[in-house]
């Protein structure tokens, strides 16, 4: 009785019971254009994973290894090898070794002292979805498995299922490469970085927020309730981190998620590319949900519409807290920010939405 008068009350006083609403960007996140007007130097149609080796900066193209050069005022790619699974994660331990994720099929070290090792499962737990990976030293490796059930590909049905089943690894590559549970039941953990005191930070996607994971501790939160979906975590120069958002909340993707007959049956019958569903990219279809007034004025694209895609870096404090962030908004055309990197004084920021590069110049923080 007391539960039903609540509801009535928050009804009639337009109060967010569920819990639905999604925080303004604002303040350090305050929308912008710099993501747009930044040079864009490299167009690859499904770039991704951007790391900083000893060698120089690769990044990954489907299932393609690709190694990156200067090119005047852009960047060239070569192709270094193929795989038959798109890559989805890419690690260096600073040596010589690289840490390669393959969609559904583990993970492989390539290069360095434990060159050829295959981790495909951890104490019985299959590396079916590799999202991350980190280095701690040349013979421990730290490996998020962002789901489970899912393949990467397959991200948009882990987040429409409700599913929170990914994990934290801690490999010790010496001989049986023995594995460490740090943390389970994660809602698709997408990125990983070295924290203070030991600890590992992890971008939890489904959650919107960041954690820390000390061992034999539950994930404690260092940064929550972001406007957008968190990837990628590279170090910054000046101590700090660089947090790469790929797709931005939204109140009509968030009460579906709370529609249990609606979204399952969305989910059966309708192509994922036109779910009420985050995206990396968006407005190439007349099929796709939100159209008309909602979307344009003037037949312009209104840059504070609804959007299903945006692009979103985030310079945040060695404590994690956000100081300033470069953005692509609705009506942009540099959307789906899933991995960055420092590079030759600048940051480098990959947009796989929209298969673009940029070099981003940042006054006071990279030297």
């Amino acid at each position: 009785m007391i539960a039903a008068l609540k509801r009535l009350y928050a009804s009639f006083r337009g109060f967010d019971e569920a819990g639905s609403a999604v925080p303004m960007m604002d303040g350090p996140l305050k929308p912008n254009t710099a993501l747009d007007a930044a040079p864009v130097v490299l167009r690859l149609p499904e770039i991704d994973n951007l790391t900083a080796t000893h060698f120089g900066l690769v990044c990954s193209e489907g299932g393609g290894l690709m190694r990156l050069r200067d090119d005047g005022e852009a960047l060239g790619a070569t192709e270094e090898r193929a795989f038959a699974s798109e890559i989805t994660c890419l690690a260096a331990d600073g040596s010589g070794a690289l840490a390669i994720g393959l969609d559904g099929q583990g993970i492989l070290i390539q290069g360095g002292r434990h060159d050829g090792v295959q981790l495909k499962e951890l104490n019985g737990t299959t590396l079916r979805s590799p999202a991350a990976a980190l280095f701690l030293d040349p013979d421990t490796l730290v490996v998020a498995n962002g789901s489970a059930e899912f393949m990467m590909s397959d991200w948009k049905r882990d987040l429409m299922n409700r599913r929170a089943s990914g994990s934290v690894w801690r490999i010790a590559l010496g001989g049986k490469a023995e594995a460490t549970p740090l943390a389970c039941n994660l809602a698709f953990p997408y990125g990983l970085a070295s924290g203070a005191n030991g600890t590992v930070l992890v971008s939890e996607s489904w959650r919107h927020r960041i954690v820390a994971l000390d061992s034999g501790k539950a994930p404690r939160p260092v940064l929550s309730d972001l406007p957008a979906y968190p990837a990628r975590i590279a170090p910054a120069s000046d101590g700090g981190y660089w947090l790469a958002l790929f797709a931005p909340r939204n109140q009509l993707v968030e009460f579906v998620l709370r529609e249990q007959d609606y979204r399952r049956r969305m989910v059966a019958t309708i192509d994922p590319a036109y779910w009420i569903a985050p995206s990396l990219s968006s407005g190439s279809s007349f099929l796709e949900p939100i159209q008309g007034g909602a979307r344009k004025k003037l037949n312009m694209l209104k840059p504070w519409s609804p959007s299903w895609s945006y692009g979103l870096v985030v310079r945040c404090d060695p404590n994690m807290r956000p100081r300033e962030s470069f953005h692509s908004r609705a009506d942009g055309a540099f959307h789906g920010v899933t991995s960055l990197a420092e590079s030759g004084g600048a940051l480098l920021v990959g947009a796989r939405g929209s298969g673009a590069l940029a070099r981003l110049h940042v006054e006071g923080v990279l030297q």
